[in-house]
């Protein structure tokens, strides 16, 4: 499958459509598109897609931004569906003050994908 980059973003940026559900239950949320970030250590979801599944968090720890700013999250752990591909267990932290999904290598790594920068196209092999 080839993604166009998103061009509105300068430089141009790579996103990916996902669907997010509880383990082993229907995707209940999705399809919405999620930036993709190889910088990124863990998966980031705005708690507002995250409310309408009523979970409980299954833990809470520190996470340190990029600015060195260090909170305590929320981490949930959910299937995450990328192409026709399910991804069970995913960790993924909510987000309560901002409002962009960002797929980190947590999940990414579990994927073959290819950046074709030059090109402005993400590959996916699903």
């Amino acid at each position: 499958m080839k993604i166009p980059y998103d061009t509105s973003f300068i430089p141009p940026a790579p996103f990916l459509e996902i669907q997010l559900g509880a383990p082993d239950a229907a995707f209940a949320i999705g399809p919405v598109r999620a930036f993709v970030d190889t910088g990124a250590d863990v998966s980031i979801v705005p708690l507002r897609y995250l409310e309408p599944l009523y979970l409980q968090a299954d833990n809470r720890k520190f996470l340190r931004s990029s600015w060195g700013e260090r909170r305590l999250v929320d981490v949930y752990f959910l299937d995450v569906a990328v192409g026709n591909r399910r991804l069970p267990l995913v960790e993924i932290i909510a987000d309560e003050r901002g409002d962009e999904m960002i797929l980190g290598r947590n999940l990414l790594n579990k994927l073959m994908l290819i950046l074709n920068g030059p090109n402005l196209i993400l590959e996916l092999d699903v």
